[in-house]
Formats: C-alpha cells, structure tokens, sequence
C-alpha cells in the first residue's frame, strides 16, 4: 500500500477515534466533580501547550530530519495515555493526563503534516481536501455509532476513551509502513529575529495583534460551556454527541459550499462578520435553556466554523511570507496558545468569583455578558485587516495545521488530534 493510501486510512481511524474522544473530556471533567476554576485550568492548559508544543516538536524533529520515528513513538504514547484517561477518578489527575495528551498531540500535529509536505508533491492541494472529507466523514459516522452505544450505556466514558486509544495502536501500526524521504527543513529562521521583524509585516502584524486580543476573550468562555451542558441542562453523553453531530455536518456542508467563492471575494469583511456572529455564542449558552435550541446552537456555531476553517485559513496564508509560512504560523499558534492559557484560566476564576456570590445560574449568566462584550469589543480590531489578493486556499500543507479553535463546542475547546 502507498504513502497515499496509507495515510487516508490513518486520518479515518484518528477521526473516528481520537478526534471523536475529544468531544467528551470538558464534559467528563465535570462529570467527575472539577469546579470552575478546575476546568479553567483543563482547559487552559490543553489548549496552551498543544499550541506552544508545535513550536517545540517542529523544531526537534527539523533537526532530526525524519518524521517517522515521532509519529510511531506519539502515537504509541497517545494510546497509552487515552487508555488511562477514564480511570482519572479526580479533576487533577485529568488535568495532568489531558495536559501530557495535548503535549505528544503537539508532536503528532506538527509532524503529521510536515511528513505530507516532505512526501505528497503532486496534486496537493487536492489530496489534503480529499483527507480532510474523510476525517470528517469518519469523525460524523463515529459520532452517530456513540449515540447508539451510549444510549445503551450512558455515561460511560471508557467507551469513547477506549476507542482514541485503539486508534492510536492502529496509527503506530499504519505509520510504521510509511516510506519517508528525508525531509525538508520548515523552521530556519532565527525565532528571535523573527518575532522582531513582525511589525514590518503590516498585514500579519495587524491580523496577529487583532487574534491574539480577541483569543482571550474567546477562550475565557472554554471552561463555562461544559459547566451549562452538564450541570444546568443535565445532558448526558449521547446527547453531547448529539450536538457535536450538528456542528460537525453543518461545517462539512458549508465549508464546501465556501470553499467554491472564497478566493474570488474581499475576506477582510467576512473576517469582521464571522467574528461579530462568535460573539453571539456566549449569549445563546446564557438564555437557551431546552434541547431543540441547544441543536440550533451548534448548527450556528458549525456553520461559524467554516468561515474560519476556509476564509480565515486562506487569509493568513496569504499574509505570511512565503518563505517562511511554517516559522510564522507556529509563532501565532504559540502566542495564540499562550493568551488560550490566560482566557480560559481566566473565564473559570472569573466564574469562580460569581459563585461566591450568586448561584450558579446567575453566576454563569454575569460571566457569559463579560465574555460577549469583550469578543464583541474586540471584534473591530478584525476591520483594519488589509486584503492580500495572491489566493490559494489550497496552496500550503500548513491550511490544516493553521486551525482556528472550535467556536461553541459543548465540551469547551478541545486539541484536534492528529
């Protein structure tokens, strides 16, 4: 079987899998007792060091010069751990054991991709659209197999945590029978150079300053959603994967549908609009109160999501040099990540503190206001953007390790596995 076959075959598995897994770990957590300030730190720091560990991991394996060895050894630890993950009876060993998950998803991420680049030179673009509808084929059909088997046994996570785990043995299987041509350095710039010379990119600059602002306010909301799922609507895990259901087929549908117009139109005013409607979520989490609004809400916030999964990735593409698109878009996902860590650490003291004074209900209510007038706010710094018109949505590897984070994911934001 070729590299080609091979790795369509590991991005189903890992989907149906891993990604699907993911949905449940901010629910678990409050399953399993965490408070506020609990899932302000699960969430902070998953999303922090999944982000900053690209930085790293990219760089090591650069030096190595293969990505083979990475993706067996991740991939075997990810097993490992994702097997360990329903037995954390308590909200700190969750913390610990999703942390070190979003850590070797890091080095799987980053190596994922740089191994397509260094090995899939023809037709490129066109293989990644075709692995990214099977991933998201595999992500919706696992979905619909956890409904049913979680209706039969509610709540039971070791089902969806068992299952990221097997998929991670059949990665490390697949990936061993990969061959790998030595691979082409992506980060050879000096960092510190680099981080200096940002402003003299004035369309990156305006677009990194105006993301790395609104991501606070943005994540500050991570630790609340779950918190509303769990512990104000009482939804169990069929329905969480219920909603994840309605926000995965709306984005696989629509990102279709703009993917076709994308690069003949002016993103900067798409950008200012989708990030206006992102700030609608918080609102919905704080005054929608049955199942049918609850549905609604994630076929928003999937429809959202492909705006940001097409126009914003295809934006900053197109704003970052391109010798050095790697180097520059590892230093927003670092920084994004490092502004991830404070909002959400944020969001769960901020919620924390209204506990300590009204119930939870009101609590929640005052936390998601602050959370909608900050990304509202923020929102207008998206209307300085300066247009590039060199296009090419498809015209990097690195269109799918630039992902924005999910927008109303009712287990908060989660890692994408790889």
């Amino acid at each position: 079987m070729d590299n080609k076959k091979l790795i369509a075959f590991r991005s189903l598995i890992i989907a149906a899998g891993a990604t699907v897994a993911a949905s449940f770990v901010g629910v678990y957590g409050v399953m399993i007792g965490a408070t506020a300030a609990e899932m302000g730190w699960l969430q902070s720091s998953s999303n922090s060091l999944s982000n900053l560990g690209q930085i790293l991991w990219g760089r090591i394996s650069d030096r190595v010069g293969k990505r083979k060895p990475f993706l067996v050894s991740g991939s075997v630890i990810l097993a490992v751990l994702w097997f360990m993950l329903p037995y954390s009876r308590t909200p700190v060993n969750l913390i610990v054991l999703y942390s070190l998950i979003s850590i070797f998803s890091a080095m799987i991420t980053v190596n994922w991709y740089s191994f397509i680049a260094d090995n899939i030179m023809s037709e490129r673009g066109r293989f990644l659209t075709l692995i990214n509808d099977i991933a998201s084929a595999g992500t919706i059909v696992s979905l619909i197999a956890m409904v049913f088997i979680l209706a039969k046994y509610p709540d039971d996570v070791v089902i969806p945590f068992s299952t990221a785990a097997a998929s991670y043995v059949i990665s490390a299987v697949t990936v061993f029978k990969f061959q790998e041509s030595r691979s082409k350095s992506l980060m050879t710039r000096n960092l510190y150079k680099t981080l200096k010379n940002l402003k003299n990119n004035n369309a990156f600059y305006k677009y990194f300053r105006a993301t790395n602002i609104q991501s606070f306010f943005w994540s500050m909301a991570w630790p609340m959603f779950p918190i509303t799922i769990v512990s104000i609507m009482h939804f169990s895990l069929e329905i969480v994967a219920v909603l994840t259901i309605s926000s995965t087929l709306t984005m696989l549908i629509t990102q279709y549908i703009i993917g076709k117009f994308i690069d003949k139109v002016n993103r900067v005013p798409i950008i200012f609009l989708n990030r206006i409607m992102l700030s609608g979520i918080p609102l919905m989490y704080a005054f929608f109160n049955i199942l049918p609004l609850f549905i609604l809400l994630e076929i928003y916030s999937g429809f959202i999501g492909s705006i940001q999964n097409t126009v914003t990735t295809s934006y900053t593409l197109d704003i970052v040099p391109q010798n050095n698109k790697a180097e520059y878009i590892s230093i927003l996902n670092g920084f994004n990540g490092m502004v991830y860590f404070f909002g959400a650490l944020t969001g769960g003291y901020v919620l924390t503190l209204f506990l300590s004074i009204e119930p939870l209900k009101i609590a929640l209510l005052l936390s998601y206001l602050i959370v909608f007038a900050g990304r509202f706010l923020s929102s207008f710094l998206f209307r300085g953007l300066i247009e590039e018109n060199s296009g090419g949505r498809n015209n990097s590897v690195l269109s799918i390790l630039f992902k924005p984070k999910g927008a109303g994911s009712p287990s908060g934001a989660v890692i994408h596995p790889r």
